[in-house]
């Protein structure tokens, strides 16, 4: 009886053992040492599919260039005691390749060499993982119409191993123009023979503003009941750029024009739209004038 006790008690002792070893290796951090170190351009969702990685960013076009940033990372278990010198280029051949792995979408344009600043060559420092790639572009270069894309490949880095899924990106570009945006609108409608509360003042509406080229918006005029007015599809706040006077047109009705008596105008001070038009003929007139105060980025 005693040696059966003893037994237990050994083969109770090898199951503790058993167990705390498999609990400690499931536990254990992957071991990196033997992975071959490589310079990569990272992205927060590289794609499955074998393509081109593709990172992204919405320019809002101003004067001045807009700055932005993306990274060069060196992936190994420990840093290098060396500087790693990286460099890059443009590559057309890169962007083909994306757009062929998304035949649905519209193709992107690649930035013109006028619409962006970017260096050629970037340093990792010694004992560093990554390093900030910085990129201003010309927003007014580029046509918020259009799709652009910046084809960026790493050619070479120091000798060290280039990443065979993340040693290129493609940066998509998208452009709104400095109109672009969400507004407050207040005003006044008028609607000919109305009996239902269609005609009146109103205010506090929200409007999103997008882009239509470079110069107009998209816009959308409401009845003062907050309701959509029909019959003027296509509507368009275009606007001079030298003058900063407006003009109201609409794809869907030859007949709306600016109201003559009225100063449509653009304020970039303090980003506001005074518009008046009107549509129609009587007996079925219609007419409005809003105020468009801008609030924020859509």
């Amino acid at each position: 009886m005693k040696n059966k006790n003893i037994f237990k008690g050994l083969i109770a002792a090898l199951c503790i053992i058993s167990l705390s070893s498999c609990l400690k290796n499931k536990n254990e951090q992957p071991d990196f040492s033997s992975t071959t170190p490589v310079v990569e351009i990272p992205v927060g969702s590289p794609v499955g599919d074998g393509s081109i990685n593709s990172l992204s960013t919405s320019l809002i076009q101003k004067d001045v260039p807009t700055d932005y940033y993306f990274y060069i990372n060196y992936a190994a278990s420990s840093t290098k005691p060396t500087d790693i010198k990286v460099t890059l280029a443009i590559d057309p051949a890169t962007l083909l390749t994306y757009n062929k792995a998304h035949p649905t979408d519209t193709p992107l344009k690649i930035v013109p060499t006028n619409a962006f600043t970017m260096p050629t060559t970037i340093t990792i420092p010694a004992n560093e993982r990554r390093v900030q790639v910085p990129v201003k572009f010309v927003s007014t270069a580029l046509d918020p119409a259009i799709g652009y894309g910046l084809p960026v490949i790493i050619k070479d880095a120091s000798g060290e191993v280039i990443s065979n899924k993340f040693g290129a990106v493609v940066i998509n570009v998208g452009v709104r123009n400095r109109y672009d945006g969400k507004y407050s609108s207040k005003g006044y409608v008028f609607r000919e023979g109305d009996t239902g509360g269609l005609t009146g003042f109103f205010k506090g509406l929200s409007k999103d503003l997008s882009s239509n080229g470079a110069n107009a918006v998209n816009f959308s005029q409401n009845w003062a009941d907050g309701g959509g007015a029909g019959g003027i599809d296509g509507l368009t706040i275009n606007v001079d750029p030298a003058t900063n006077k407006v003009t109201m047109k609409s794809k869907g009705n030859a007949t709306l024009a600016n109201d003559p008596a009225y100063d449509n105008r653009y304020d970039p001070a303090t980003k506001t739209f005074y518009i008046s038009f009107k549509w129609g003929a009587s007996p079925t007139s219609r007419s409005a004038t809003d105020t468009l105060n801008y609030v924020s980025i859509r």
